[in-house]
């Protein structure tokens, strides 16, 4: 069974990658934060919001049922990673990408 700071690593990960295909994206591949805020303040902050969804912790909390990434989500995502990635793109988009482009 995973512990909640190895998902977490996991998480940040995927979190991370995720930042750097959207900022690879953006005009003049920049994101609202330069990369130094973003590595310490804002991408541990999105995987932690991450980690702290009822679909991880249930996970986290596994008693022995099938644990189903499509019923969990209702087809959402059949993965982790699927989970994780578009997770932190869903918030990407609403706290940083969108809060920007509505300045």
């Amino acid at each position: 069974m995973i512990t909640e700071r190895e998902m977490h690593n996991v998480i940040l990960i995927h979190t991370a990658r995720t930042w750097e295909r959207i900022r690879l994206k953006q005009e003049y591949q920049e994101m609202p934060q330069d990369n130094i805020q973003s590595a310490y303040e804002s991408i541990p902050e999105i995987a932690f919001d991450i980690l702290n969804t009822n679909i991880i912790q249930r996970l986290l909390n596994y008693d022995g049922v099938e644990f189903n990434w499509g019923k969990e989500t209702n087809g959402y995502a059949y993965m982790s990673d699927c989970y994780i990635e578009q997770k932190a793109t869903e918030i990407i988009f609403n706290n940083y990408i969108n809060e920007q482009l509505n300045k």
